[in-house]
C-alpha cells in the first residue's frame, strides 16, 4: 500500500502556531469599578453590557426607546397644537352649537 503524501521529518516541519513570549511582569487584576454615579439618572447607571450583550436585548431596547419617544413627542405636540389653536377647535366651541341632552 503506497502513501500519497511523503512523511516530513519533524526538523523540516513548519510550526503550526507561533510561540508567544511569556508575559512581562506579574499579572494585574483590573481595577474595581467605582460603582454607580449618584449624579446621573438611574437608567444611565446601567452597565452597557446589559443592553449590548445580546442582539435581541439591544433591538428590544431600541424598540422600547422609539415607542416611548413617539408617545412623548405625540403628547407634547398635541399640547402645543391645542395651545396655539385654543378657541378655534370643535372641542372649544361645541357648547355653542350643540343643545344640551335631556
Amino acid at each position: 500500500m503506497s502513501t500519497l503524501y511523503k512523511q516530513v521529518s519533524p526538523e523540516r516541519r513548519a510550526p503550526c502556531s507561533p510561540r508567544l513570549p511569556p508575559p512581562i511582569g506579574p499579572a494585574q487584576a483590573p481595577a474595581p469599578s467605582p460603582g454607580p454615579d449618584p449624579t446621573r439618572a438611574p437608567i444611565a447607571n446601567l452597565h452597557p453590557s446589559i443592553l449590548f450583550r445580546k442582539n435581541t436585548a439591544f433591538l428590544g431596547a431600541v424598540f422600547v426607546g422609539a415607542f416611548a419617544f413617539e408617545v412623548a413627542y405625540d403628547n407634547g405636540m398635541d399640547k402645543v397644537w391645542d395651545k396655539i389653536n385654543k378657541g378655534r377647535q370643535w372641542k372649544d366651541i361645541r357648547h355653542k352649537y350643540v343643545e344640551a341632552e335631556e
